[in-house]
């Protein structure tokens, strides 16, 4: 991931987000039943696997919490799509993380990540998802330098609240 974002993570705007991501982040933060950590408005239009059938807590907050960076709007390739994808998801997920309860017991990390996609794998796509880390359950992922085929940034809260802090833009 450091070398699509260099040896320093650039700052990200509030403004770097589209406005429907913008809307989930404000709708804020719940804890279902099975004390899964989940974006109020995602948990709002799921109808996938329950808590119980996804495994452990952290994965269902992964599948609930997560989804694709909208591109649409994108050159379909170059670095213009690829420095817009990472503003767009690594704003996303500071802001995100910024409105996650900072008392909760455990902390919720941010994953972005950025791959091939499309019919024929030749569009760079971004994707968001938000999970607890617990000392009970295998973390969502164990080792980032082992995806080769795909960049996977963590993001704390702490992390979050430096890239939107030092902005100047």
């Amino acid at each position: 991931m450091s070398e699509l974002i260099g040896t320093e993570p650039p700052f990200v705007r509030e403004d770097d987000i589209p406005a429907a991501f913008r809307a989930i982040v404000a709708e804020g933060w719940i804890v279902d039943e099975c004390g899964a950590q989940l974006l109020k408005s995602l948990r709002a239009g799921y109808s996938g696997a329950t808590c119980d059938e996804a495994g452990d807590v952290v994965h269902f907050e992964a599948t609930v919490n997560g989804r694709g960076m909208m591109d649409y709007d994108l050159p379909q390739s170059g670095s213009d799509r690829q420095n817009q994808l990472m503003r767009r998801s690594l704003a996303y997920a500071c802001a995100a993380l910024q409105a996650a309860p900072a008392n909760h017991e455990w902390p919720v990390l941010g994953y972005v990540s950025l791959s091939e996609g499309g019919l024929d794998d030749d569009l760079q796509t971004a994707h968001v998802t938000f999970c607890s880390s617990r000392p009970s359950v295998p973390r969502y992922v164990e080792d980032l330098d082992a995806y080769t085929q795909e960049a996977l940034l963590e993001v704390s809260r702490e992390d979050a609240a430096a890239l939107l802090s030092g902005s100047e833009n």
